[in-house]
């Protein structure tokens, strides 16, 4: 199923995103945060028919990674048998291209348009600058970042999925041979491998322990997630 939620009032499309996510993973949904250059042809061909590992539907989302028109392109290449699919495909982008909404008004389960007084010429927050910010280890940017997307709207549970995803990139090519992309895209490789020269190997796990153990603290009831991630910005 393909939801798309876009136009100039951002804060009321991002209330709505929020709402949708919230919505299938009470459903049980497993998250798959997709990030920036992700959006290819065999990824979305993959996700169409994908299940997770004990059959449970995935849910996708597309937080602000479809802005260049040759991104939209692939992606409505593929709306027909995305909003067939049996996983749930939630995008989240202010602006598109009017041939890409032309094929994707006629695809999607769902669009919800939210158009503003007055038009917002800001971009949207990319989540995944946090990443970029622990990557090369500056910390007062990873907290003004973190500031600005709590502003801009984000849960606390996608900023710190958001962190734990480039940890676990950094952790991946850490120490792998030459050309080996362990998987990830080259894109998204290249980057965790210069990101990881920062930090040593101790220094990767533990980031990630101290991240899922923030998780799951939330989650059973003990310290919120959004001051958990600030005490972690501000160790670092």
């Amino acid at each position: 199923m393909l939801y798309l939620i876009h136009g100039s009032d951002r804060a009321k499309g991002r209330t709505q995103f929020q709402a949708l996510k919230k919505k299938f993973l009470a459903e049980g949904c497993e998250v798959r945060v997709v990030a920036e250059g992700e959006a290819t042809d065999g990824f979305l061909d993959t996700g169409a028919v994908s299940r997770g590992l004990f059959g449970e539907t995935t849910l996708f989302t597309f937080d602000g990674v479809l802005e260049k028109k040759g991104e939209q392109e692939i992606f409505t290449a593929h709306a027909k048998d995305l909003a067939q699919s049996s996983n749930h495909f939630l995008i989240f982008e202010p602006t598109f291209e009017k041939e890409s909404m032309g094929v994707l008004s006629k695809h999607a389960t769902e669009i919800f348009e939210y158009v503003g007084k007055k038009v917002d010429t800001r971009p949207a927050f990319n989540i995944f600058s946090l990443g970029d910010a622990l990557g090369v280890r500056k910390k007062k940017d990873l907290w003004v970042l973190y500031q600005q997307a709590i502003a801009a709207g984000l849960a606390p549970e996608e900023l710190c999925g958001t962190l734990f995803w480039q940890v676990k990139n950094m952790a991946l090519v850490k120490g792998a041979k030459s050309g080996d992309d362990c998987g990830l895209k080259p894109f998204v490789a290249q980057k965790a491998r210069g990101f990881a020269k920062n930090y040593t190997p101790t220094e990767i796990v533990n980031l990630a322990r101290a991240l899922a153990g923030i998780f799951h603290e939330d989650h059973r009831g003990g310290e919120p997630m959004g001051i958990g991630l600030e005490k972690f910005i501000l160790s670092l």
